[in-house]
């Protein structure tokens, strides 16, 4: 039962990861990034829970030898180590990674148009309003603007002109200029804005996350010597506990970003310390299993 629960909990938790670092799970809503995380802490609490009440009936020697003697193939300790280093490599990027996107009141308002079926749309300028505001930033040659504009959104309930601020094209937009927006088409009270963020938005920011994070992947996986895999599928009170206690504290710290949409800047004070929760857990499990 206990390697039932334990390899349950570390392939949850290496799916929790791998979902968090995924640039299309970054959009809102961000909720469903919790739910193999949630399953996670659930498999490991009862994987502590039954090694807890199987350990007092049994000697030092069969605690230390959990397997009864027999070897571990190959193929089992690389699922261990592969489910133990994803965690460790990839829980810092994402954790970091939750702080992308839309956050504040425009979150919020981007994950109630994308819950109630909205999505990105390409629609025609029907005329600027005002004079367009050069943003100071270039893309491929092309100044970038800001403009408001009027635009025909064909709800289903019918065609309405809406009028959408902080419109970005490159070049000074014109009627009859196609733009990226954002609407709901049963819901034409949520109104209609600028797509901010899209898959590509997500996506080349974590590049540059994973490339910071890609070193001590390399080496993760191979300073895990079969013994401390061994002594690791062991519980210790001491080892185990207080390493759970610290990702748990990581991750309620990602729950805000995960299920709320906090003040710019709110954000990374949130995702840094939860970033570096699978290293220290790491830390201590190592330091510690080398005293029990």
């Amino acid at each position: 039962m206990t390697r039932i629960l334990g390899g349950l909990a570390l392939l949850c938790a290496a799916c929790a990861v791998v979902v968090g670092n995924l640039p299309l799970f970054l959009l809102p809503p961000k909720a469903p990034v919790l739910y193999p995380a949630v399953a996670a802490l659930v498999f490991a609490c009862a994987w502590a829970a039954v090694a807890a009440v199987r350990q007092r009936g049994v000697s030092r020697f069969d605690l230390t030898h959990p397997d009864g003697g027999k070897a571990r193939t190959p193929l089992l300790n690389a699922f261990l180590r592969l489910c133990i280093a994803l965690p460790i490599v990839l829980g810092p990027s994402a954790a970091l990674g939750q702080a992308i996107g839309p956050d504040g009141a425009h979150g919020r308002h981007v994950a109630d148009v994308r819950e109630a079926g909205g999505g990105d749309h390409e629609l025609r300028i029907d005329s600027v309003v005002g004079k367009p505001r050069d943003t100071g930033v270039t893309i491929n040659d092309h100044v970038q603007y800001a403009a408001t504009v009027t635009v025909t959104v064909p709800f289903t309930s019918g065609p309405r002109v809406v009028t959408v601020e902080g419109v970005h094209t490159l070049g000074a937009p014109v009627p009859g200029e196609t733009v990226h927006l954002l609407y709901a088409p049963d819901r034409p009270d949520l109104g209609v804005l600028e797509n901010p963020y899209g898959f590509f938005d997500t996506l080349f920011p974590m590049i540059f996350i994973w490339g910071f994070f890609a070193f001590p992947a390399l080496f993760v996986p191979f300073v895990m010597s079969a013994d401390f895999l061994r002594r690791a599928r062991v519980f210790h009170p001491l080892v185990h506990l207080p390493a759970f206690a610290i990702l748990t504290a990581g991750g309620a710290l990602s729950l805000p970003l995960a299920l709320g949409y906090p003040a710019s800047g709110v954000d990374l004070a949130l995702a840094i310390p939860a970033m570096v929760t699978p290293w220290l857990a790491a830390v201590w499990a190592a330091v510690a299993l080398n005293r029990v």
